[in-house]
């Protein structure tokens, strides 16, 4: 067994370096834990350029309380490639189990749907 005096610590070499790999790897993946929370279709009815969020309007809501369409406020990164009127299917992602809307806790993927 090796010994390195570095930074005022002494660290075992190869325990340390495989111990230093794990503990980026558990960081890596404990940061990136979204997981899909449900798919909705709407249309765009409204585009917030300066807040670079869509008004999206669902339709054909599946579950009771989501049948008269609810409206979301959706992030995205390029809103000068939607137009209002556009179907789009929205699948959302949170690294939550709670049941709340918390847009820092969500991401979102978007599909346009053909007319």
């Amino acid at each position: 067994m090796h010994l390195i005096f570095q930074g005022g610590v002494i660290v075992k070499n190869k325990i340390t370096k495989g111990l230093l790999l794990l503990l980026i790897f558990l960081f890596i993946t404990g940061c990136s834990d979204y997981q899909e929370d449900f798919t909705f279709t709407g249309t765009v009815e409204e585009i917030l350029v300066e807040e670079e969020m869509l008004v999206i309007k669902e339709y054909d809501g599946v579950d009771e309380g989501r049948k008269d369409g609810n409206i979301y406020e959706i992030p995205v990164d390029n809103v000068e490639k939607y137009s209002i009127g556009q179907k789009l299917e929205v699948t959302v992602f949170s690294n939550t189990d709670d049941d709340v809307w918390d847009l820092d806790r969500m991401k979102f993927e978007l599909k346009t749907i053909a007319d």
